[in-house]
C-alpha cells in the first residue's frame, strides 16, 4: 500500500462508507505501524477503529514548554475569580435579605423595590449609627464633635 493515490482513494472510500471488511483491515494494519508524514493525521482515527471504537478516542493535549505553568495559573485565577464573585453575590444577597419587607413612602406612594429604596435605607442606617455613637459618647463623658446631628 505504498502508492499514495491508491491509499488516498481507499481512505476516501472508507470515509464514504464504501469499503469492504478486508479493505478496512488493510487500512487498520497500515496505520498500526510506521506511517508516512502525509497520512499521520489519519493514524489516531484508524487506530481507534482498529481497537474496536472504545467510548472516547484517546486524545492528548500537548502544551508547549512553559505553557503548563501558565495553564495552572490561569486555572487558579479562574477559580479565585469564581470564588470571589460567589462571595460578593452572597454578601449582596444577605444584605437584601436583611431589608426584605422594607418600604418607603415617597410623594404619598409606597415603594418596595429594594433597588430603588436601598440607598435611602442605607443612609437611614448610617444616620442611626452616627446618632447612636453620639449618644454613647455623651453618656460616657467623651467630648462632643463640633459638627453634630440633632438627637431628635
Amino acid at each position: 500500500m505504498t502508492d499514495n493515490r491508491n491509499l488516498q482513494a481507499l481512505i476516501d472510500r472508507f470515509l464514504d462508507g464504501q469499503t469492504t471488511n478486508a479493505e478496512e483491515q488493510q487500512l487498520y494494519r497500515y496505520f498500526a505501524g510506521e506511517v508516512a508524514p502525509q497520512w499521520q493525521k489519519y493514524q489516531p482515527m484508524f487506530r481507534w477503529y482498529a481497537e474496536g471504537m472504545p467510548e472516547k478516542p484517546a486524545r492528548r493535549i500537548r502544551l508547549r514548554p512553559g505553557m503548563k505553568g501558565l495553564a495552572v495559573a490561569a486555572t487558579v485565577l479562574l477559580l479565585f475569580g469564581i470564588g470571589f464573585g460567589w462571595h460578593r453575590y452572597r454578601q449582596t444577597d444577605d444584605t437584601y435579605a436583611r431589608y426584605e419587607g422594607s418600604y418607603i413612602i415617597r410623594n404619598g406612594q409606597k415603594l418596595t423595590d429594594l433597588s430603588v429604596i436601598m440607598p435611602e435605607l442605607q443612609q437611614t442606617v448610617r444616620n442611626a449609627q452616627q446618632r447612636q455613637q453620639r449618644l454613647d459618647d455623651l453618656l460616657n463623658g467623651r467630648p462632643r464633635e463640633k459638627k453634630e446631628l440633632p438627637l431628635i
